[in-house]
């Protein structure tokens, strides 16, 4: 998308992340200069990667879900909130603050299909790569015997 963004409108696209839990758009913003996934405003925030089974916390650069803790919201903080999104914490580039790893997909919305562990975010990447398809597109899993099936319909 944003191959086709920036130069229709002679600009530089970036990601930002936010959730409105936390303070909407702005929790972590993409420099421009690098490109290489949002940095968290930690001065604002304390992230963590969590497992997202146990909850135990997991180093940088392990895959988990995002928690965070607000540091200066003062009228509705949170604490350790658990955006289900699953993502990296990795060291700053353009910046000195940790970096996050594009959404990688939901641990609340991967799917098993025959012992397979399959995110909608897979099928999404493949989808927008065929220029000859639409970029929506619904699951349709079933289980017509013993084992699931997955239809896409795009």
């Amino acid at each position: 998308m944003r191959e086709e963004i920036e130069p229709r409108f002679a600009m530089r696209a970036i990601d930002i992340y936010g959730c409105s839990e936390a303070i909407g758009p702005g929790v972590s913003v993409e420099c421009a200069e690098s490109k290489d996934g949002p940095h968290i405003w930690e001065d604002h925030f304390y992230p963590e990667i969590v497992d997202p089974e146990t909850g135990a916390v997991l180093p940088d650069g392990q895959t988990g879900e995002l928690v965070i803790t607000s540091l200066t919201k003062e009228a509705c903080p949170i604490i350790r909130y658990r955006t289900r999104d699953l993502t990296q914490l990795l060291r700053g580039t353009a910046r000195t603050m940790r970096r996050m790893q594009r959404i990688m997909g939901r641990s609340d919305d991967m799917l098993i299909i025959r012992g397979v562990n399959l995110f909608p975010s897979a099928i999404e990447e493949i989808v927008l790569k065929d220029e000859r398809l639409a970029p929506h597109y619904f699951l349709e899993v079933r289980r017509p015997e013993r084992l699931d099936e997955l239809t896409v319909v795009v």
